[in-house]
């Protein structure tokens, strides 16, 4: 155990916080390059240097349709248990642990981890809103959103603030972690829970003080020491595995904790990190922006030299010895004029400078690798067909799903550990009061199953936490209407034994749902059920049957003009002075735009 208050263990514990920050220093200045490519050339300047102007954003692009294809929504929770005695509340424990999820906008914040995974490493924060200083008013982060004390909560950590043990091979078998801080000074001086002699000796610190050289929120940001609206302090929360405790300390001076509290949740510690590309050996991963960031960078600089050939391009007029005068008349010629002259075919046009086909033909080829490399960033963020059929198409986004199902299911385990710690501390919070309810079937009834202090069945240990996959995922109105009609034709050879069962469906709720994904309410006015709630079923002397006693199998085309990859190979070709392998009907496919 790391006592505190002895000097030289706790000054080797700052002397190794110091050290691993230093070593973290490279992974924030890359971070911060790569972030402000995503922000582009024209973020904090209205003239961007030429050398370094982004005009195609591949940064920008594929971080979001990898933020929207893996955290769209909030996660949702399945609470399970092996006893039946506590399976009730295990129901009850599930509805209040997503109405918390949902009260705190979890999504929004898993979405920024999961940004910051994009660039280096994801990583957030379970703790109650009342154990830290900032969380006496506004979150410093997010200061448009005011915190009773007293509730679980996810915060998110930024890069520049985050304290890791960089010597350690694995996340899991860190000594310390935790994350520096600004602090309303006063509001510090008048926490009672602080030590008073550590509290004497705190002095008000700038921003800069203490702040990251590499830091990505300089980025367009005048650094002033005069914008602060109250005194400030810069502290740090350190989680020690050995002690199993937090401890808040002030950054700039070797004394004792204002306060180290015990960490009553998960092993691992109230610091969650999430990578998508881990390294062996190493605790910061190969981040996908990493990995793409030259390809981002090729693109760019080949685009900027197109675009100053383009500029250069010039179109000149020559004509020989003796033409002055037939020269000056087609220089002053109006649109579609008819004029006499003698031999005005020896006038003629050249065209000087222009884009280098070679260039062109390499932009097409980089950003064919790149959209292979990004895992399809085409079929994943629906920027085009990617086939000729339906049918392949779904076999495409199939594909892009396996792509994509390391990250996803890495995503997945992060939001479950962060929601397994918010469980805990819900749990282990007397005071916390939740009001819910549940609907009772199809009769449109609610029962209470609110939340309360005194109210608890078994252990914590006695549930099972599980997030659903793809409860995050985005889905479009189609692709649910779709799931919808799916449902419908795999329940309809059973359909007979569900009416023998007494089962009936309700028509008019299928087209009320039909009607709202469409975003189409006049639908529900095309049509009328003679019987009150639209019921289909029957009682026992009904003829069973299926409702759907046809089956018909369409095939359907898609005119995409060819696929991206066809279209790119033959353009390539093309600008190479090369002989495409491209039969008519492809040629005219091709003719047409993309659908």
């Amino acid at each position: 155990m790391i006592d505190l208050a002895n000097d030289e263990k706790r000054g080797r514990l700052l002397t190794a916080i110091k050290a691993s920050r230093a070593d973290l220093e490279k992974h924030r200045r890359v971070r911060k390059l790569m972030v402000e490519h995503y922000c582009g050339s024209w973020y904090d300047t209205t003239t961007p240097q030429d050398d370094g102007k982004i005009l195609v954003n591949l940064m920008n692009q594929t971080a979001r349709i990898y933020t929207i294809a893996l955290a769209a929504n909030n996660p949702q929770v399945l609470i399970s248990t092996p006893r039946m005695e506590t399976l009730p509340f295990a129901r009850r424990f599930e509805v209040n642990l997503n109405k918390l999820i949902s009260d705190m906008t979890l999504d929004k914040t898993f979405q920024a981890i999961v940004l910051d995974a994009f660039f280096c490493l994801g990583c957030g924060v379970v703790m109650m809103r009342d154990t830290d200083t900032r969380f006496h008013g506004l979150l410093e982060s997010e200061e448009d959103v005011w915190l009773d004390p007293g509730e679980p909560w996810l915060n998110r950590v930024s890069l520049d603030d985050l304290i890791v043990d960089m010597p350690s091979k694995e996340r899991t078998k860190m000594r310390y972690c935790g994350h520096r801080y600004r602090a309303d000074y006063e509001k510090v001086m008048d926490e009672p829970g602080y030590d008073k002699k550590v509290k004497d000796k705190l002095k008000k610190t700038g921003r800069e003080a203490f702040d990251s050289t590499g830091a990505t929120r300089e980025i367009g940001v005048d650094q002033s020491e005069d914008d602060d609206l109250k005194d400030m302090v810069w502290l740090q929360d350190v989680w020690i595995a050995e002690n199993k405790s937090i401890a808040t300390m002030p950054c700039y001076q070797d004394s004792e904790p204002l306060i180290e509290r015990e960490w009553t949740g998960s092993q691992a510690g109230p610091y969650k990190f999430l990578s998508l590309g881990d390294v062996p050996d190493r605790i910061i991963p190969a981040s996908p922006a990493v990995n793409l960031f030259g390809m981002h960078l090729q693109q760019n600089r080949l685009h900027v030299r197109m675009e100053a050939d383009s500029d250069a391009h010039r179109g000149v007029n020559i004509y020989p010895p003796g033409k002055e005068d037939l020269a000056e008349q087609i220089r002053n010629s109006e649109r579609n004029g008819w004029y006499r002259g003698n031999d005005p075919e020896r006038i003629k046009q050249f065209e000087v400078g222009g884009i280098d086909q070679r260039d062109m033909a390499m932009a097409t080829f980089i950003q064919d690798e790149y959209d292979r490399f990004a895992g399809n960033l085409q079929a994943m963020g629906g920027l085009g067909p990617q086939a000729a059929t339906v049918g392949q198409e779904e076999l495409i986004h199939g594909q892009v799903s396996k792509n994509v199902a390391d990250m996803r299911m890495s995503v997945v385990s992060f939001a479950s550990e962060c929601i397994l710690d918010l469980g805990r501390l819900m749990w282990n919070d007397q005071t916390l009061e939740l009001h819910s309810s549940v609907p009772v079937g199809n009769s449109g009834i609610e029962v209470s199953s609110d939340w309360t202090p005194d109210y608890r069945v078994g252990d914590f240990e006695d549930y099972e936490f599980r997030v659903e996959p793809y409860s995050m995922v985005f889905k479009t109105p189609e692709q649910k209407l779709q799931e919808l009609f799916q449902m419908l034709r795999e329940i309809a050879p059973l359909w007979p034994m569900f009416q023998a069962s007494g089962a009936t469906m309700d028509a008019q709720a299928i087209v009320d749902e039909i009607a709202r994904l469409k975003n189409r309410p006049e639908f529900k006015r095309f049509i009328t059920f003679a019987n009150p709630a639209g019921m289909l079923g029957g009682d026992q002397n009904t003829v069973r049957q299926s409702p759907v006693t046809s089956r018909e199998t369409v095939r359907r085309s898609i005119p995409t003009g060819g696929t991206q990859e066809a279209r790119s190979s033959a353009t390539i070709q093309s600008l190479l002075g090369g002989k495409s392998q491209v039969n008519g009907q492809t040629a005219a496919a091709m003719a047409r735009p993309p659908a």
